[in-house]
C-alpha cells in the first residue's frame, strides 16, 4: 500500500468527525479540532515493510499462516493506536470496508490474532507486529475477505462543553483462499423497472430499472454490466452501464438502479439485466456466461393516448351525426344499411391497420434491392476477445439521413443475428481513406457470444453493417464481412483492409453503442479506438412511435366503429324512434 494513499486517509476523516458537535444547527463557534494524526499500515516481513499491497494466501482447513504487519507514525508526535482484525463485507455501492472496532467478527476476521492489541509509537517511527491466521478445520472453500485496522480516537470538547470525537482508521486487506470445490458466479436479482411516460405524444419517455449483483458463488469477483429495455415492437433501448464492479465479495450483494431512454412505451416493455464475471487481478479467468434477468412492466403511452382518444371520438360524433336516419319499414333485417355501413366501417378499419403495418414492414424487400458492398477488417487474424474496426467499401445512398447498425449471424447466433453496435447515425462516424465508414465494434466477439449464449465460436461468420432509416428497420444498403474461427478463441478475416485505410486519416471519438451490452469494447487487438458510449436515445432497435401512433388510430377508429353499431341497435336512438 502506497505512503500517500496512508497520509491521505486520516486527512479526509479528519474532516468527517462524529458525535452531537459535528452540528452546526445551534449557531454557536464550531468546535477546536482535535490534531489529525498521520500513520498508516502495510504488509510486512519480520523485518522491514515489502511492497505487497495487500496480504493474499491459499491454505487448507487446518492450517496456520504467520505474516507481519508494519505499522507507521508519519506524524513528529507519538501516537497510541488500537489494532484489530475485522471481517470485511461490500458496501452498497460496491466500495470494500470491515467491520467497526466493537462488532464481532464470525469468518476469516476471527481467524487472525495480532502479537499486541494497542501499540505506541515515537514520532517518525514504524513497528513490525507478528499475527496469525488459524484456518479452522471447517473452514468451506473459497475466498474469505477481512482486514487488521489501526485506529485512532481522540476525545475533545467544544466551546459549549459538547463531546467531539475524530476517529481515524487506516487498515491493509487479508484475503485468504481455502483449498477445495470452487464456484464463479454472479447472479442478478430482484429486477424492478418503472416507465415515466414523456409530455410529448411521440416521446419515448424513460424507464428506471432497480437490481441487484449477488455473488452466489465462493470466489471474489469483478462484474461487467448492461441494462437493456424492449418493448413489443422491438426496440432496444441501452442504458449508460455502471462502472465495472471491481471485487464483490463472497455472498454480498450491490443495489444498482439505471435511467433507459429510447424505447417507445407500447403497453407492455422488458427491462433485461446482464452481468457478466471478471477475475480479480491475480486469478483465471473465469470464462462464465453472463447471468441474466428480465422482468416485464407496464408502459403506457398516455400522451398518446390523450390526443388519440379524442380525435377518435370527435370523428365517431361527426359521423354520427352525418349519417341518415332509416325509416323502420325500410329496414329488412340484417341486411340493413346500419349493419352494412358498421360493416364497412369495421372492413376500413382493418384495412388501415393492414396498410400501416405495411407501411413501416411490408417496405423491406424493395428496400434491399439496392447493392450490397463489403466490410473489410483492421487486421487478418486476431482473437475472440480483441477489439475490432471494419470499413465499409462505400457509403449509404442518403448520407445526410441514413443511420447504421451492425449485426453477426452464424452457428450459435439467432437467425436474425446479434447485435454489434446500436442503430447510430452515419454522419457521425469517421470516413477512411476509401471514403467508406470506419466502425468500431460495440464489444468483443466473446463478449457479444456469452450474451446470446452462443457457446464457442466455430466456423464461419458473417458480419454485416445495414444503412437504415432512424424508425425503420428496412435496409437500405448492406455491407457484409466474413471472419472464420479456426479454434473457439482465433479467427482469420477474408477481407482485410489496406494499411492505414482505417486509422490512416484523423480520428475522431466515434460514439458507437452496442445495445446487447452497453459497455466499452476491451481487448489485446492493435485498434487504438474501442467503441464507447450507449448512442442517442431513440436510436436503437426497429419500430417506433408511428408504427403506435397507426396502430393505436386503428383501434381507435375500430372501437368507434363497433360503437356506433350498439348505438344503432339501442331502444331510443334516432332509428328506433322512426321506426315507432
Amino acid at each position: 500500500m502506497r505512503r500517500w494513499l496512508l497520509l491521505l486517509v486520516p486527512v479526509l476523516l479528519a474532516v468527517l468527525p462524529t458525535g452531537p458537535a459535528a452540528h452546526a444547527a445551534d449557531g454557536g463557534a464550531p468546535a477546536p479540532a482535535a490534531q489529525a494524526q498521520t500513520f498508516g499500515i502495510q504488509p510486512a516481513t519480520a523485518t522491514d515493510p515489502d511492497n505487497r499491497g495487500s496480504f493474499s494466501y491459499a491454505a487448507t482447513p487446518g492450517a496456520v499462516v504467520r505474516d507481519h504487519v508494519a505499522v507507521w507514525n508519519y506524524g513528529d508526535r507519538p501516537v497510541t493506536l488500537r489494532l484489530y482484525p475485522a471481517d470485511a463485507f461490500n458496501t452498497d455501492t460496491g466500495g470494500y470496508d470491515v467491520l467497526p472496532e466493537g462488532r464481532p467478527s464470525t469468518m476469516a476476521g476471527a481467524w487472525i490474532r495480532t502479537a499486541t492489541a494497542s501499540l505506541t509509537l515515537p514520532a517518525r517511527s514504524r513497528q513490525i507486529v507478528p499475527f496469525t491466521v488459524a484456518v479452522p478445520a471447517g473452514a468451506t472453500p473459497g475466498d474469505h475477505a477481512a482486514g487488521i485496522v489501526a485506529a485512532l480516537r481522540q476525545e475533545t470538547k467544544d466551546a459549549k462543553g459538547n463531546a467531539v470525537t475524530l476517529d481515524q482508521r487506516v487498515g491493509a486487506r487479508v484475503h485468504l483462499r481455502v483449498a477445495g470445490a470452487l464456484k464463479a458466479e454472479l447472479t442478478v436479482e430482484d429486477v424492478h423497472a418503472v416507465h415515466h411516460p414523456s409530455a410529448n405524444p411521440l416521446g419515448a419517455g424513460r424507464t428506471t430499472v432497480d437490481y441487484t449483483v449477488r455473488n452466489t458463488g465462493n470466489v471474489r469477483l469483478g462484474g461487467r454490466q448492461a441494462v437493456r429495455v424492449t418493448n413489443v415492437l422491438g426496440t432496444v433501448a441501452t442504458g449508460t452501464a455502471p462502472a465495472d464492479l471491481q471485487e464483490l465479495l463472497p455472498g454480498n450483494a450491490v443495489h444498482y438502479r439505471v435511467e433507459v431512454s429510447g424505447a417507445y412505451p407500447t403497453f407492455w416493455g422488458t427491462a433485461g439485466v446482464t452481468v457478466d464475471p471478471l477475475p480479480i487481478a491475480g486469478d483465471k479467468d473465469p470464462n462464465l456466461a453472463g447471468s441474466t434477468r428480465k422482468q416485464r412492466f407496464a408502459s403506457i403511452p398516455w400522451a398518446l393516448l390523450a390526443v388519440l382518444l379524442p380525435a377518435g371520438l370527435i370523428a365517431w360524433y361527426r359521423w354520427r351525426r352525418r349519417t341518415p336516419t332509416t325509416p323502420a319499414a325500410d329496414r329488412t333485417g340484417s341486411a340493413g344499411p346500419g349493419k352494412a355501413a358498421a360493416r364497412e366501417a369495421v372492413a376500413g378499419t382493418a384495412l388501415l391497420a393492414v396498410l400501416l403495418l405495411a407501411g413501416q414492414f411490408g417496405a423491406a424487400p424493395a428496400a434491399r434491392a439496392a447493392d450490397t458492398g463489403t466490410l473489410a477488417f483492421d487486421y487478418a487474424t486476431g482473437h475472440d476477445d480483441d477489439a475490432v474496426d471494419v470499413l465499409t467499401s462505400g457509403r449509404c445512398p442518403d448520407p445526410d439521413t441514413a443511420y447504421l447498425a451492425m449485426r453477426i449471424t452464424g452457428a450459435g447466433f439467432p437467425a436474425e443475428g446479434a447485435p454489434l453496435t446500436g442503430t447510430v447515425a452515419a454522419s457521425v462516424y469517421r470516413h477512411g481513406t476509401n471514403g467508406g465508414y470506419v466502425l468500431p465494434m460495440g464489444n468483443t466477439l466473446r463478449v457479444v457470444a456469452n450474451r446470446s449464449g452462443a457457446g464457442p465460436l466455430h466456423g464461419a461468420y458473417t458480419v454485416t453493417a445495414s444503412c437504415r432509416g432512424k424508425v425503420n428497420p428496412a435496409s437500405r444498403r448492406d455491407f457484409t464481412g466474413v471472419l472464420t474461427f479456426t479454434s473457439p478463441t482465433t479467427w482469420q478475416a477474408v477481407t482485410v483492409a489496406p494499411q492505414g485505410a482505417l486509422h490512416g486519416a484523423a480520428a475522431d471519438p466515434v460514439p458507437a453503442a452496442a445495445p446487447a451490452v452497453g459497455t466499452p469494447a476491451t481487448g489485446t487487438g492493435k485498434v487504438g479506438t474501442a467503441a464507447t458510449g450507449t448512442g442517442k436515445a431513440g436510436e436503437t432497435g426497429t419500430g417506433g412511435p408511428w408504427i403506435a401512433a397507426g396502430v393505436g388510430t386503428a383501434l381507435l377508429a375500430g372501437l368507434a366503429a363497433l360503437a356506433a353499431v350498439r348505438l344503432r341497435r339501442r331502444p331510443g336512438t334516432t332509428e328506433g324512434e322512426n321506426a315507432a
